[in-house]
Order: C-alpha cells, then structure tokens, then sequence
C-alpha cells in the first residue's frame, strides 16, 4: 500500500510567496472566505476542488498538474509557435518621418476649421 501524502498546501504557499502576497489578499484574490487558506495551511490539510479551481482561474499561468501533483514546472510553458520575432532593425526612417510630418502640415492648411483651432489654442497657451 502506498502512503500518499498531500502536499497541495505547500504548493499554494509557494504560489503565495511568488506572487508577494500575503494570505489575506491571497483569499482575496481567489475569493475564499477570509482565514480559510491560512488555516488550511496551517492545518496541512487539503483543499477542496472548488478552492484549487478557484486558484488556477485567479492564476491562469500556474501549471494544474503541478499544482494538483507537484510534477513538472509551476507556470505553464507558453507555446512560442503563437508569437513573431521581430527584426532587429530599427524601425525610423527619417524620410518617412518627414513626409508623414509635411502631410500632416498640408491636411491641417486645408482644413480651415482645424487651422482655426489649433492657432487658437497656440495663442492660448502662449499667454499662460
């Protein structure tokens, strides 16, 4: 017969302290009632699945089988097939920048209305 232990509780207290929390806001986190997880793990006792549920939705980055069994790595790996590497070129163009800069010169002469704004707020701001 094998002799299983519950270790659940010192995983939860691992989450804890990772995380710079203390208990309180722990269970505030995860929306237990207040000194349920202090006294459970002061008891080391288990926890019910309402409570580990609770915990891996507050901490979607913590690995469920680890948490449940203390096998593998504590936060899920992340699947980089999803992101890019990006270049490690730099992305300015002066050209560019000036073209951008002299459109936008030309759209605000066109239209009278912005025109009219902006010289107002530019003579607001320069009597301040």
């Amino acid at each position: 017969m094998i002799d299983f232990t519950d270790d659940t509780y010192k995983r939860v207290l691992k989450i804890i302290q990772i995380n710079n929390m203390n208990i309180r806001s722990f269970e505030e986190r995860i929306s237990v009632s207040n000194n349920s997880i202090g006294t459970a793990i002061r008891r080391k006792a288990s926890f019910k699945s309402n409570v580990l549920n609770k915990i891996l939705i507050s901490f979607p980055e913590i690995n469920p089988t680890w948490l449940l069994t203390g096998k593998g790595t504590i936060f899920l790996e992340k699947n980089l097939d999803n992101f890019v590497n990006e270049p490690s070129i730099s992305y300015e163009n002066p050209e560019l920048n000036l073209l951008i800069k002299e459109k936008i010169v030309e759209t605000i002469l066109q239209n009278k209305e912005i025109a009219d704004f902006l010289v107002k707020k530019i003579n607001q701001i320069l009597k301040n």
